[in-house]
């Protein structure tokens, strides 16, 4: 599927790809420059869009992507916001440690109301020692940094979500974070129609384009930025650009409509799957969301259970609103998991922001409750999933608990059972062993 040809097709072409491939289809068709270093996983979008650069593809501008391998991530970071300044539109693919030295260059980017895509395949940070594999301890290091933060569950999601990420950032000028799970979604190989560049280029808005370029620095036109404010407005002038944020997930929603409208998939930013008078109800984010919901619909369906699950999207701006009306009316307790964890902390990110929506709409019936799973890709089970219910509905749920582990030190974790088949009946699973470079993962996408 590295074969331009496939891409070049106007009418859109089913595809074998896995996640970064999905993401950097649509960075190369939207993005004029594109500044790379490599790191696992995320490294593949970085030598996909150099492949198709080298092999002369033109995307959705006319042109073929300017791609630039730096020295480091802050390097890749820096650039880009240089280039962001001149007026191109730029992209970068980066995880873990990389993602943390691109931090300083986020603030500006932000500050500066910079349109701007970064596609993360999220990976677990090196703390008591290295993990290359898969959670979201990299993005949640992100949270102040002034980014719209976007997740993809699948690999078919991450090419619709990386497509509503550069829409929105033309036209609202705040720079997103579009994040996926390392190795769980980003090396996954799965069926995708692929969305062609002339779909895409019907969905640019050609104003907003304009706009960002005549807003470049140039020495034709000389204006003042980057200055430094004292006492007397820094504090307003941060606070300005509050209505950029407000109502940015109704912006989301509309580029989602015109997706809908072009391909037939629709996509809710806060998504409930279960039983529409569900009373136990988990909040998760990411891959995670697919094993929830497999699981939600079998327990349903199977076992008759009040269940369900809210699948979130968009995590900033978060929209309390939505949120609330996702859920099911009948809902009585929640459990939110979260794929990275906080020393010390109250609770991680999405458990703190639920827990706060909840009391500030005055929804204190509502018991909720959080845990942690999956870091550094820890497997995350069917019969994980059920003894979080199982938890959530006991008589004295766990308020904070770990699942996917035997926790002997600390004694937090849930006990998990045996092995749940959660697969309609009739399906057949294989596994497929292969040598390093023997060419069985290549065979499977061809």
């Amino acid at each position: 599927c590295h074969d331009v040809d496939i891409i070049k097709k106007d009418s859109g072409s089913n595809a074998c790809i896995d996640g970064c491939q999905a993401a950097a289809h649509v960075a190369y068709a939207l993005s004029d420059i594109a500044f790379i270093y490599p790191i696992t996983p995320s490294s593949p979008m970085g030598e996909m869009v150099d492949e198709w650069a080298a092999q002369g593809l033109i995307n959705c501008f006319g042109q073929k992507l300017s791609v630039t391998e730096m020295q480091s991530e802050a390097g890749a970071a820096g650039a880009l916001h240089g280039a962001l300044k001149a007026g191109a539109f730029g992209t970068t693919f980066t995880a873990s440690q990389g993602l943390l030295l691109m931090i300083p260059n986020m603030f500006k980017i932000s500050g500066e109301l910079l349109p701007c895509v970064m596609h993360v395949a999220a990976r677990a940070l090196a703390g008591q020692s290295l993990s290359i594999f898969g959670d979201h301890t990299d993005v949640m290091c992100c949270r102040s940094t002034g980014w719209a933060m976007l997740a993809s569950e699948s690999v078919e999601m991450v090419q619709h979500m990386a497509l509503l990420s550069h829409l929105v950032t033309m036209e609202r000028r705040v720079p997103v974070q579009h994040f996926f799970d390392g190795f769980r979604t980003s090396h996954e190989v799965n069926k995708v129609k692929l969305v062609d560049y002339e779909t895409m280029k019907g969905f640019i808005d050609w104003e907003a384009v304009k706009t960002h370029h005549e807003l470049a620095m140039n020495p034709r036109h000389p204006h003042m930025q980057g200055q430094s404010q004292g006492p007397d407005i820094f504090f307003q002038c941060v606070e300005a650009a509050n209505p950029l944020y407000d109502g940015l997930a109704d912006l989301f929603e509309e580029k989602a409509a015109l997706l809908q409208e072009k391909t037939g998939h629709s996509y809710a930013l806060y998504a409930y799957e279960g039983h529409f008078m569900a009373t136990d109800v988990i909040v998760v984010m990411g891959s995670g969301a697919v094993t929830c919901s497999e699981t939600a619909h079998f327990l349903v369906h199977g076992k008759a259970q009040k269940v369900g699950v809210l699948k979130v999207r968009l995590f900033l701006p978060w929209d309390s609103q939505r949120f609330l009306g996702a859920l099911p009316p009948t809902v009585q307790r929640l459990c939110v998991l979260d794929r990275t964890k906080e020393p010390g902390s109250q609770g991680e990110p999405l458990l703190t922001t639920v827990a706060a929506t909840l009391h500030t709409a005055g929804k204190h019936e509502i018991i909720c409750i959080g845990g942690r799973y999956g870091l550094g890709s820890k497997e995350f089970t069917p019969n994980m999933v059920l003894s979080v219910f199982e938890n959530l509905r006991s008589d004295s749920p766990k308020p904070r608990f770990t699942v996917g582990i035997n926790d002997d030190v600390t004694n937090l974790s849930l006990p998990v059972g045996e092995w749940l088949d959660v697969l309609p009946p009739g399906t057949t699973e294989c596994m497929f062993y292969g040598l390093g470079s023997d060419g069985t993962v290549g065979a499977n996408k061809s």
